[in-house]
């Protein structure tokens, strides 16, 4: 029996069967009102506060799907070379902006509760023209210097939002000047981002001094919503930035007291990273955004393989492991993909998230799968884990922990999110959790970033060029 109204109340065989259902087992229901919820014969049990954003409404005789990663790499290569070049084209499409040097975020100007996103985004464009230069080597060249030219300009102008101009977080195309209207101000992480993209010593240095001197000091998170001094991304990606910036200034004895200066904040920083390790084993963001793929990104811009939170290790693992269950768990499309035994899980960006009805992300779905994909390669070159991640990885996964497997792995998510693409390569920032449709910004230049840092990650990763097809 399903739930029904009498006077406001259930009748009571039909109770039952909806109050066995656990919060955590709930399966949406996809009705978004208690009258049309009630006519499709499901449950209504309103939440509140609901912070793992379970559904209001529910079916009562189903119960929610295991996803797994389990995928066969020789046969499931997720980008055909067409598919990659085009995937770069559109990328290319979004920088140099106007020829103004900068990066836009995308070509949408009204995304629906996003807005305009039409801006350059500070950290956006470090991200992005650092996966360029890694995609196309010498032959970014002309963009990245057109986008340096930007940034020394950028720097140089006074601030109207009364913050430093170097953690400003979005600037006007093609003006360059920074955005005046509100907006979650500072955001930390762009002087870092810049250093390691620009990799030109006054660009450097100008960053990097402001990054050991603020490291510890307030800011907006990756998703510009929420304030710490703690944010997991931060504190690992800055750490990255101010080792190599140690590194650049000693050489040659460019300057051998900023040197000493940038290596002892990223030793600071490091004696804090440990504080982010979650009793269960995952690493949290924040102490109010605990479950959050922006620790999954900063697993990959901040690793330099020296051992810290490398892609084999525990906590890495165990992280990889408790979002994709969170993810599984919090999404129709996945849990439609779970039923019909298709691997694969889309990430979304956090536990709880609403904006726009809280939906898989396309870039950071690509983000997992670049992990899974640094993990195969960490594999394949000796790297050693612990039993305890051993186990976890050979669940998330449904075989053995193999190269191959781990290859599969990030192959099925990359094949899950391209199954929602109608349009060729174009891809949206978000894939709506229920019916798989495309929504908010189109051509996200993160997401043509991604897809292109999973591709090169995928191809480091293999073995042999009989699995780049």
């Amino acid at each position: 029996m399903f739930r029904a109204a009498v006077a406001g109340l259930l009748i009571p065989a039909a109770a039952v069967e909806c109050e066995q259902v656990q919060l955590g087992d709930r399966v949406d229901c996809t009705r978004m009102d208690e009258d049309s919820c009630r006519a499709a014969g499901c449950c209504w049990g309103p939440v509140s506060p609901n912070p793992g954003n379970a559904p209001w409404c529910f079916f009562s005789n189903r119960t929610l799907q295991s996803c797994t990663l389990g995928g066969d790499a020789k046969a499931r290569y997720p980008m055909r070379a067409f598919e990659a070049a085009e995937v770069l084209r559109l990328f290319e499409a979004n920088l140099d902006a106007e020829g103004s040097g900068e990066v836009m975020a995308s070509p949408d100007h009204a995304t629906g509760p996003g807005g305009d996103y039409y801006y350059a985004w500070a950290r956006d464009g470090a991200l992005s023209m650092h996966a360029y230069l890694q995609t196309k080597g010498a032959g970014a060249e002309e963009k990245m210097g057109k986008w340096l030219s930007w940034v020394e300009r950028s720097m140089n102008q006074p601030d109207p939002n009364d913050v430093d101009i170097l953690v400003e977080p979005k600037y006007l195309i093609p003006q360059g000047t920074p955005y005046t209207g509100g907006w979650c101000r500072p955001q930390n992480d762009g002087p870092g981002l810049r250093a390691v993209a620009g990799k030109v010593w006054e660009l450097v240095r100008r960053n990097l001094d402001w990054v050991a001197a603020n490291h510890s000091s307030e800011t907006c998170d990756l998703w510009e919503e929420v304030r710490s001094s703690d944010f997991f991304w931060n504190r690992y990606t800055m750490r990255k930035a101010l080792i190599l910036g140690s590194k650049f200034a000693a050489s040659a004895g460019k300057d051998e007291a900023r040197a000493a200066k940038y290596s002892t904040a990223a030793k600071e920083i490091e004696q804090q990273l440990g504080d982010h390790v979650d009793a269960s084993g995952y690493v949290f963001e924040s102490t109010d955004r605990r479950k959050d793929t922006a620790v999954i990104e900063a697993f990959n811009v901040g690793d330099l393989e020296d051992g810290l939170f490398g892609p084999l290790s525990t906590p890495v693992v165990r992280t990889l492991a408790t979002l994709s269950d969170l993810f599984c768990k919090s999404y129709a499309v996945n849990q439609q993909a779970a039923a019909a035994k298709t691997p694969g899980v889309l990430f979304g960006r956090y536990e709880g998230d609403s904006y726009d009805g809280g939906n898989p992300w396309v870039l950071l779905t690509a983000s997992a799968a670049t992990l899974l994909y640094r993990q195969a390669q960490a594999l394949a070159k000796g790297g050693s884990m612990d039993a305890d991640a051993k186990q976890v990885l050979h669940q998330l996964l449904g075989r053995d922990v193999t190269q191959q497997n781990l290859l599969g792995a990030g192959d099925a998510l990359l094949l899950l999110m391209k199954k929602y693409l109608t349009n060729g390569m174009h891809m949206n920032e978000q894939i709506d959790r229920n019916d798989g449709s495309l929504k908010s910004a189109r051509d996200l230049t993160w997401n043509y970033a991604n897809v292109l840092k999973a591709i090169a990650a995928r191809k480091a990763a293999a073995a042999t060029d009989t699995l780049v097809i």
